[in-house]
């Protein structure tokens, strides 16, 4: 069963490969993290966390997978963002969404 998230964050280092490597803003991120409650399980993250992927949108329409890590407490630690790379990813972002 997926958490109920209350906050997100993000640690300067993830900062810098999200905007970096992906050219999406830490607040981009966390607002399309926030836009929907569907969250999926994914791999484990290096020390066991459990992983899990948001099908996210900004509020400027933006689509983003939102990777982030359960810290326990409702509060979730956001590794990495990034746009659907093709055809085929967006439209199972879209399915993911439910839109």
């Amino acid at each position: 069963m997926a958490p109920i998230i209350d906050e997100f964050r993000v640690s300067t280092r993830a900062e810098e490969h999200i905007r970096g490597d992906h050219g999406v803003e830490v607040d981009e991120a966390i607002e399309a993290a926030e836009s929907t409650q569907r969250y999926y399980r994914t791999h484990s993250g290096r020390f066991g966390g459990k992983r899990y992927v948001v099908p996210g949108r900004t509020g400027g329409g933006r689509r983003l997978w939102v990777v982030f890590e359960d810290e326990g407490n409702r509060r979730g630690r956001i590794v990495t963002a990034f746009e659907p790379v093709d055809s085929k990813d967006t439209a199972r972002h879209k399915r993911y969404r439910g839109d």
